[in-house]
C-alpha cells in the first residue's frame, strides 16, 4: 500500500514541464547539400577515381588554389574500376582516406577502366548487356551508399566523349547508368560531355579555355587533358560546389548563432508570415471592406443622396476579391519550401557562348506527382515523366495535330 502511494505521489509531481526537460533536444537539421559544421577548420574536398580523376585534381587544386576554406585531396588511382567488385572494396578504401585526411566533400570520376566485362563470384557479365548494366548500376549505389553514409557531399563527373567515336559510345552507356543512379540516390550528377566537343558534336582536341583563347585541351591519346583542359573541366565542379559551399555557410552563420541545438531551434522554426498568409489576407480584405464601407457611409451623409445601387455592388466586388486571394493563398499550386531546404535533384549544366554556363536544376518536385493527395498512388521516380525525358533521354509519343505530329494525312 505505501509503495502504490509513493508511486501515485511521483506520477502527479512529474509536471509537464520536468517531462519537457527530460525529453532529448532535436537533432539539427541540415538543409545545405555541404555540411555547415566540417570537422575541421577547413573544408577537404576528395577526388576519387580514375587516371582521368587524377587530372581532375590538378585542376581542383588550381581552381581552389587561393581559397584558404578548402582543401583539396588527390584520392585517386589510375587503374581505379567498378568492374572488379571482388578484389576491390571501397569500403576500407574510403575508410582510410577519411583516417588520413577528414572528409567532407567528394568529387567521384571514373570509368574509362569499365568497358569489360564483370567478374563476380557467380561467373562474368558480358558487357553491355542487362545484366552488365544492373550490375555495374550496384556497384555506383554501393559506393555512394559508402560516402553517404559519412556525411559526404557526393559529386560524381560525367565522363567526356573520346577521339575514338566507338569508346565514346561506350562512355556514353556508362554514363547514362551514372546519371540514373545518381539521381535515384540524391546526389549530383556534373555532366561535362558539351564542353570538349565542335559544332557539329565531335570530338576536338582544341577549344575555348575559361579565359575564352583557344587552346589544346586533350592529349594526342584522345583520352586525357592537357593542364587547360583539366582546369576547364574542373571549372564545372568548382561552380556548384562554390554555390553549394555559399548555402553551408548561409545556414551555419545565422543571426545569433549559437551551438547546434539553438541553431537547430532557431531553423525549425517557419519564417515570419509563411504560416500566416491566409489569415494576413482575410484580415486585408476585411480591412478593405471596412474602408469601403465608411467612405460610402460618408459620402451619404454630405451628398444626402443614396447610395444603396452603388454600396452593395462595391461591397460584393471586394468581399469577392478578398475570397480569391484568400483561396488562392490558402491552396498553393505547388509545395513550399524554406531557402535551401528543397529536394535536391540533377543540375544540368550547359555552356553559353563568352564563358557563360547555364544551370538548370531537374527535381522530384517539379512534376505534377508532387501534388497528388495523401493515398493516391505515386508513380516511381523512375517512370515520371521529367526523368524518363531529361534524365533517361527518351522521346515522348506526339499527341495528334500537335506540332510535332508529322502524320500525313493529317487527321
Amino acid at each position: 500500500m505505501c509503495s502504490l502511494l509513493l508511486l501515485m505521489v511521483a506520477i502527479f509531481t512529474l509536471t509537464p514541464d520536468a517531462a519537457r526537460a527530460q525529453t532529448p533536444a532535436p537533432a539539427f537539421q541540415q538543409r545545405s547539400f555541404i555540411t555547415p559544421f566540417p570537422r575541421s577548420d577547413r573544408y577537404h574536398l576528395h577526388v576519387i577515381g580514375d587516371g582521368l580523376a587524377t587530372g581532375l585534381a590538378d585542376g581542383l587544386e588550381q581552381a581552389f588554389k587561393k581559397d584558404n576554406t578548402l582543401k583539396v585531396i588527390n584520392s585517386t588511382h589510375g587503374s581505379a574500376s567498378l568492374t572488379r567488385p571482388r578484389y576491390v572494396n571501397w569500403s576500407a578504401m574510403i575508410d582510410k582516406y577519411a583516417e588520413q585526411s577528414p572528409m567532407h566533400i567528394a568529387v567521384v570520376m571514373m570509368g574509362i577502366n569499365d568497358v569489360r566485362k564483370i567478374r563476380t563470384n557467380k561467373g562474368n557479365i558480358s558487357w553491355g548487356s542487362d545484366g552488365w548494366r544492373d550490375a555495374y548500376a550496384k556497384e555506383v549505389d554501393n559506393l555512394i551508399k559508402i560516402l553517404k553514409s559519412k556525411n559526404v557531399a557526393v559529386y560524381w563527373m560525367g565522363l567526356p566523349v573520346m577521339a575514338k567515336p566507338k569508346y565514346s559510345e561506350h562512355l556514353a552507356f556508362i554514363n547514362s547508368i551514372i546519371r540514373e543512379r545518381a539521381y535515384v540516390n540524391n546526389i549530383k550528377f556534373i555532366d561535362s560531355w558539351s564542353g570538349f566537343v565542335d559544332q557539329n558534336g565531335d570530338f576536338t582536341s582544341y577549344g575555348p579555355d575559361l579565359t575564352g583563347q583557344n587552346r589544346r585541351l586533350r592529349q594526342n591519346d584522345g583520352i586525357s587533358f592537357t593542364r587547360h583542359g583539366n582546369r576547364k573541366l574542373a571549372s564545372y565542379v568548382e561552380v556548384l560546389v562554390r554555390r553549394d559551399l555559399n548555402e553551408a555557410r548561409a545556414e551555419r552563420n545565422i543571426p545569433l548563432a549559437g551551438d547546434e541545438d539553438e541553431q537547430s531551434a532557431l531553423l525549425s522554426k517557419p519564417q515570419a508570415g509563411e504560416d500566416n498568409d491566409v489569415a494576413d489576407a482575410a484580415e486585408q480584405a476585411s480591412e478593405a471592406t471596412d474602408k469601403d464601407a465608411d467612405s460610402a457611409g460618408k459620402t451619404e451623409e454630405r451628398s444626402g443622396e443614396t447610395t444603396a445601387q452603388n454600396t452593395p455592388s462595391g461591397g460584393s466586388d471586394t468581399a469577392g476579391q478578398a475570397d480569391k486571394s484568400a483561396s488562392q493563398t490558402a491552396s498553393p499550386r505547388t509545395p513550399a519550401f524554406l531557402p535551401g531546404n528543397a529536394p535536391h535533384g540533377e543540375t544540368i549544366l550547359g555552356d553559353i557562348d563568352n564563358g557563360v554556363t547555364s544551370l538548370a536544376t531537374v527535381s522530384s518536385m517539379t512534376d505534377l506527382n508532387a501534388g497528388i493527395a495523401a493515398g493516391e498512388r505515386r508513380l516511381p521516380v523512375t517512370e515520371r515523366l521529367y526523368y524518363r525525358v531529361l534524365v533517361k533521354g527518351e522521346s515522348l509519343k506526339s499527341k495528334p495535330n500537335r506540332a510535332d505530329d508529322f502524320k500525313w494525312p493529317r487527321s
